[in-house]
């Protein structure tokens, strides 16, 4: 429920733009107009990426390299959906996982850590909402519904850090470190199938595959694991590069349809 809070300042205004928009009715509808809610779970499988990590004071370029290799896993998924007329939807979505472990790192430091391996080096939490435009192209009254769409994803990086091994590494040096991932949008797109029970039934079963994609800042401080005297910064070293995270997620949720 705090996630879903934390996101309240991005949804709240589409989810008010839509209602204000099917309340004014500016494209003339007369008849009711379809709304549909689905809750359900996931599976996620994040892609594989190599990160090339540069030092923030520019005194060492490409200062090591480490491939970011999330672990797939399962989380819960909701939408709000809008069918303004027939064929076409507009989709409002939340996707909540699990927290992602990565596989592995390599290339590793260059600064005195040639020869420390790091496995499952990080570990944070993806969080996605997404705003999307669908196509059905089939009649309404079929009751398998099949859907393109696509649109635009924010994608929230909560609860990042080390993993408890490269801390130790770390240790071992006499250093701690601090690990984070900046919020990004980016773009998605998905394909899906809604399953009626029944002609003249509100309830739904549907099946999707949703990709997202977005590029974010990661983040790895190094700091003195002895505290510095005051007014000396504790950072020892500061590393940024781009992450693309662009994952697959496999959609399973029941459906509710309502008109007014």
């Amino acid at each position: 429920m705090k996630r879903i809070l934390k996101f309240s300042p991005i949804l709240a205004p589409l989810v008010l733009a839509l209602s204000t928009t099917a309340s004014a009715n500016p494209l003339g509808l007369t008849g009711p107009q379809d709304f549909i809610v689905r809750v359900g779970g996931y599976y996620i499988s994040a892609g594989d990426d190599e990160v090339s990590f540069v030092d923030d004071t520019y005194r060492y370029f490409d200062a090591f390299r480490s491939n970011v290799d999330p672990g797939s896993e399962w989380g819960w998924y909701l939408n709000f959906e809008w069918k303004p007329v027939e064929h076409w939807g507009i989709e409002l979505g939340y996707m909540d996982g699990d927290k992602h472990n990565s596989s592995h790192g390599d290339g590793f430091f260059s600064l005195g850590f040639d020869d420390v391996a790091y496995r499952d080096v990080v570990s944070f939490d993806a969080n996605i909402s997404t705003a999307s435009l669908k196509f059905y192209p089939l009649d309404a009254t079929c009751m398998v519904q099949p859907y393109i769409g696509g649109g635009i994803s924010y994608t929230d990086f909560g609860e990042s850090g080390l993993n408890r091994a490269a801390r130790k590494d770390l240790a071992e040096f006499g250093l701690r470190g601090n690990f984070d991932l900046g919020s990004s949008w980016g773009y998605t797109w998905q394909a899906g199938m809604d399953f009626n029970f029944g002609r003249d039934s509100s309830w739904l079963v549907n099946v999707a595959a949703i990709y997202s994609r977005s590029m974010t800042d990661m983040r790895l401080q190094l700091l003195d694991d002895v505290p510095p005297p005051a007014g000396v910064a504790p950072v020892f070293e500061s590393y940024s590069g781009d992450y693309i995270y662009d994952p697959w997620t496999l959609n399973l949720s029941v459906g509710y349809k309502f008109s007014f």
